[in-house]
C-alpha cells in the first residue's frame, strides 16, 4: 500500500454564522471562497481568511439560492435569490454591477449555470496551431516569418476588432446617491464595467442559465445581456424544473438534469442545443460584449441626465424664493417686478426704498452668500457633468454604434444579425442630438456663470454700500469697488437669466407633449438632428418651436428606447436558434442527494452522479449519454449505467476532479477518507484490463450489478490523500476549484472541505495526478 499524500493546508476558517452546503463556490482565477450562510447572507472570503464582501437582501422574507463565479475571469459573482432576481456582484469593488430579473412571478431559484463556450472552433484552433492568429502577431515577431506559420488571416475580421475605445479618455466617477447606480461612483467598481474589448476573447462567449421553480429557463449572455426565458420543459404531463448544468467550452451543445415535481422525483436528461454559438459569424462575442457595454453606457448617461437635472433645479430653488418674495412686495407697491427694479438701479445708480430694504433686512450678506453658492456651485456641477461625464460617454456610444454600422454593412441585409444598418444610423442620429445639446448647454453655463459672477459681485457691492455708514472714506472706497464691475454683464444677466435660465429649455419638465410622435421619421422630412438644428435656430430667434425635441430627459428616454428595440431584435435572433432536444429518462433520484454533473468534449459524454432511494448510501451510480452533434444540432445515441459499491462505508459527498477521476467523501468507522477514484481507464495501476464496465440503460434494461469493492481495497488503491487534523475536524461537504484555459497551471488545483458543523472550512492544495495532468493538458492543447 502507498503510503498517502498529507494535503497541504492553505486555510481555515471559522465563520460567524452556518454555511449552506449547498452554497460554496471557488473562484476559478483567484483565491477567493464564496459561501452563502443560514441567515441569508452571502460572504466572500480570501485565504487569510479577510472577509472582502458580505451583503444580504433587505427583503425580511427573500432567501440565497443560487451563487456562481463567472467562468475563466471569475472578477464577478452571480447571487440568485429567490424572488428570480440575479445579481452581478464585482469581486474587487463589492458592488453590484448589474442586476436583472428572471420573470414577475419567480418563487424561487433551483439551478444556475455560468460558463464560457468557444463560437468558431475550427478556424481559431488552426490559427493558434500556426502561431499567428492576427496581423498585430506580424509585426510583434521578431524572428523571420514565413507563411508556413501564418494562419488563415483575415482582414476585415481583424480590422472590427482594432479596439478605439482605449485611446478614448476613462469615464469619470459619479457622485453617489443612494440608488442603485452607486456602481459608478468609485474607479474600481467603474473601470470593470466599462473594459476594453479583448480580442482574445472574440472566440468565446459567456452563457448563463437560470431556472426557476416554475420550470422556465432564463438565458442571457456576455454577463447581463438577456437572450429571453424558454417555457418549462415538459416531462409526462408535467412541467420540470432545472437541477443541474453542465456544458464544454469546445460545445455548443448543453447539458440540463431536470427533475418531474410529481412524488417520485423522476430525473431527466435534456439536451439544449445554442445554435447561435455554433452557427454564429466571428462577430457574436463583439456583439454581445459591445450590447452590454453600450446598456451601461445607456445606464450611466441616464444616471448623468438624472444628477444634472437635479443640479440645474438646485440653482433655481432658493434664487426663486428670494425673488418670489420682493415680486410680492413690488407688486403691491406699484407693479414693477424685481428685474425691472434692479436694471433701473444699475442704469441710473437710483435703488427704489422697498428694494433697498430687501437688499438690507431680508437678503443681507448671509442670504447673498446662500444664492451665491446655490446657483455658482450648481452651475459648475453642471459644467463638470457635461464635460466630464456626458460628453465622453456619448463618444463611446458613438464608436459602438460606429462597430455596429460596419458589421452591418459588412454582412449586408440577409445576414440574421438582428438589425440593419438604418436602425443604427437612427439611433446615431438621436446621440448626435443628445452631444449637440450637452455642448449647447455647456456653452450656456459657462456664459451664465460668467454673467451671475458679475451680477453676484454688483449685488453683493449694493447690499455693503447700502448697510455701510456715509462717511467719505467708504465711499471712495465703494467707488473703487464699482468701478471694477462690469455693468454691462449685470444687465445681461437680468435681462435674459434672472427671471428664468436659459437651460431651462434643456432641463424643463413642462411639456405634455409625446417626443416619440415628434421624432417619428413618417412625420418629418429629414433626420431628427437636422430637425433639431431647426428647432434650435427658431429658439434662438424667439419664434414658435417643438421644446420636446431640447428636453434632454426626452432625448436620453428616446436613445433607451431606440438601444432596447435593438437589444430585442438581437435577443430574438439569438433566442430562435436556441433548440430543445428530447427528454431521455435516467430514472429516480432522493432529493438532496449529492449530485455533480461534467460534460466531457472529446467524446460528447454527460455525467451524472446521484443516489436513488432504492440504492443503499454506498452506492455510487455514474451515467453516461453519449451524443452525437452535426452542425450544432445534438441527438442523443447511447446511454450506459455503472454502479459501483464502496464497501460497508457510507458516501458524503461527491465531485468530479477532472476528465478521469471522481473525488469522494467517504466514511467508515468514524474516520473520513478523500477517495480519488477514476471512472475512465485503469482502475488500479497495475492492471491495465481492470476498468469500470457501463451497461446500456433505458426504459427496458435491467440496472447492472455493482461493481463491488470491499473497504480495504478502497483504502489501499483510492484513498490517496489524507485530510489532516480529522480528528478534529469532520469533513461534510467538497467543493473543488474549476479548471479555466486561461492561465491554468497545476499548482492552482483546490479543494475546499467543510465542516459537519458547519461553521468550519479548510482549504487544501490538491496535488496533481499524472493521468490527470496528461488528459487536462492535452485538453488545453485543443483549445
Amino acid at each position: 500500500m502507498e503510503e498517502r499524500l498529507e494535503l497541504e493546508l492553505l486555510s481555515e476558517k471559522t465563520l460567524p454564522q452556518p454555511a449552506n452546503d449547498q452554497l460554496l463556490k471557488y473562484c476559478p482565477s483567484m483565491d477567493l471562497v464564496a459561501l452563502g450562510s443560514i441567515d441569508q447572507q452571502v460572504l466572500i472570503y480570501r485565504l487569510n481568511g479577510q472577509r472582502v464582501y458580505g451583503a444580504t437582501q433587505k427583503a425580511g422574507t427573500l432567501r440565497v439560492q443560487s451563487i456562481r463565479w463567472k467562468p475563466n475571469a471569475g472578477q464577478l459573482l452571480a447571487i440568485a435569490w429567490s424572488d428570480g432576481s440575479v445579481r452581478l456582484v464585482g469581486a474587487d469593488s463589492s458592488k453590484t454591477v448589474h442586476q436583472f430579473t428572471t420573470g414577475d412571478s419567480v418563487t424561487g431559484v433551483t439551478c444556475m449555470g455560468w460558463t464560457s463556450n468557444y463560437t468558431s472552433r475550427k478556424s481559431s484552433l488552426l490559427r493558434r496551431k500556426k502561431g499567428v492568429t492576427s496581423w498585430e502577431d506580424i509585426f510583434r515577431r521578431d524572428d523571420s516569418l514565413s507563411m508556413d506559420n501564418v494562419g488563415d488571416l483575415d482582414l476585415p475580421r481583424d480590422l472590427s476588432l482594432i479596439d478605439i475605445e482605449i485611446s478614448l479618455p476613462k469615464l469619470s466617477i459619479l457622485a453617489a446617491s443612494g440608488s442603485s447606480e452607486e456602481v459608478f461612483s468609485s474607479r474600481s467598481s467603474l473601470d470593470p464595467l466599462f473594459r476594453p474589448f479583448d480580442p482574445k476573447d472574440n472566440d468565446a462567449v459567456d452563457v448563463m442559465i437560470v431556472g426557476t421553480r416554475e420550470g422556465s429557463l432564463h438565458l442571457s449572455i456576455y454577463d447581463s445581456f438577456v437572450i429571453g426565458s424558454f417555457s418549462p420543459v415538459i416531462i409526462g404531463s408535467h412541467s420540470s424544473y432545472l437541477v443541474l448544468h453542465a456544458s464544454n467550452q469546445h460545445c455548443s451543445t448543453h447539458a440540463l438534469l431536470m427533475r418531474s415535481p410529481n412524488s417520485d422525483g423522476s430525473l431527466c436528461f435534456v439536451p439544449m442545443d445554442l445554435r447561435f454559438v455554433s452557427a454564429s459569424s466571428d462577430y457574436l462575442s463583439l456583439l454581445a460584449s459591445r450590447s452590454t457595454t453600450l446598456q451601461n453606457l445607456l445606464r450611466y448617461i441616464h444616471h448623468v441626465q438624472t444628477l444634472l437635472i437635479c443640479e440645474w433645479k438646485g440653482t433655481q430653488d432658493l434664487p426663486a424664493r428670494f425673488i418670489r418674495n420682493i415680486n410680492e412686495t413690488l407688486d403691491e407697491d406699484g407693479g414693477k417686478d424685481i428685474v425691472q427694479a434692479l436694471y433701473h438701479a444699475v442704469a441710473t445708480g437710483h435703488m427704489f426704498p422697498v428694494v433697498r430694504e430687501w437688499l438690507v433686512d431680508e437678503l443681507a450678506e448671509r442670504g447673498h452668500k446662500r444664492w451665491d453658492k446655490a446657483v455658482v456651485t450648481g452651475l459648475e456641477n453642471i459644467r463638470r457633468l457635461v464635460h466630464e461625464n456626458m460628453l465622453p460617454a456619448l463618444d463611446r456610444c458613438s464608436v459602438i454604434l460606429s462597430r455596429f454600422a460596419g458589421i452591418a454593412k459588412f454582412h449586408g441585409s440577409n445576414d440574421n444579425l438582428g438589425f440593419t444598418s438604418q436602425q443604427i444610423s437612427l439611433v446615431t442620429q438621436t446621440v448626435a442630438c443628445l452631444h449637440l445639446v450637452a455642448s449647447k448647454i455647456l456653452m450656456q453655463t459657462v456664459e451664465e456663470l460668467d454673467l451671475f459672477a458679475a451680477f453676484s459681485a454688483w449685488l453683493r457691492h449694493e447690499i455693503d454700500r447700502l448697510a455701510s455708514d456715509t462717511s467719505s472714506s467708504a465711499n471712495e472706497e465703494a467707488n473703487e469697488k464699482e468701478a471694477s464691475l462690469d455693468h454691462g454683464k449685470v444687465l445681461l444677466y437680468l435681462k435674459t437669466s434672472m427671471n428664468s435660465s436659459p437651460l431651462a429649455i434643456y432641463f424643463a419638465d413642462d411639456s405634455d407633449k409625446d417626443f416619440n410622435t415628434l421624432a417619428d421619421p413618417g412625420r418629418r422630412d429629414g433626420t431628427l438632428f437636422v430637425l433639431l438644428e431647426e428647432q434650435l435656430r427658431k429658439q434662438e430667434q424667439g419664434l414658435p418651436y417643438m421644446k420636446p425635441l431640447l428636453r434632454i430627459h426626452l432625448l436620453c428616454g428616446y436613445l433607451t428606447q431606440q438601444a432596447s428595440a435593438i437589444f430585442k431584435q438581437i435577443a430574438e435572433a439569438e433566442k430562435r436558434n436556441v433548440l430543445f432536444g428530447k427528454p431521455h429518462d435516467l430514472g429516480v433520484a432522493q432529493e438532496g442527494a449529492p449530485m455533480d454533473m461534467k460534460m466531457s468534449q472529446a467524446v460528447c459524454l454527460l455525467l451524472c452522479l446521484s443516489f436513488p432511494k432504492i440504492i443503499s448510501v454506498n452506492h455510487l451510480k455514474i451515467y453516461q449519454v453519449a451524443m452525437l452533434i452535426e452542425n450544432g444540432i445534438s441527438t442523443v445515441t447511447q446511454t450506459t449505467l455503472s454502479i459501483i459499491e464502496l464497501g460497508s462505508g457510507k458516501i458524503k459527498d461527491v465531485k468530479f476532479s477532472n476528465d478521469i477521476f471522481i473525488s469522494v467523501l467517504w466514511e467508515i468507522e468514524g474516520h473520513t477518507h478523500l477517495l480519488s477514484i477514476p471512472y475512465k481507464g485503469p482502475l488500479y495501476k497495475n492492471e491495465p484490463d481492470c476498468i469500470l464496465e457501463y451497461s446500456p440503460f433505458g426504459p427496458k434494461a435491467k440496472i447492472p450489478p455493482p461493481f463491488i469493492f470491499d473497504n480495504a481495497s478502497i483504502v489501499e488503491h483510492f484513498s490517496k490523500y489524507k485530510i489532516p487534523g480529522e480528528d478534529t475536524f469532520k469533513p461534510a461537504k467538497l467543493e473543488i476549484r474549476e479548471q479555466t484555459e486561461y492561465g491554468w497551471k497545476e499548482d492552482m488545483k483546490r479543494v475546499l472541505v467543510l465542516a459537519e458543523d458547519k461553521l468550519h472550512y479548510k482549504v487544501f492544495k490538491l496535488p496533481a495526478t499524472n493521468q490527470g495532468s496528461a488528459e487536462l493538458d492535452g485538453d488545453t492543447q485543443m483549445s
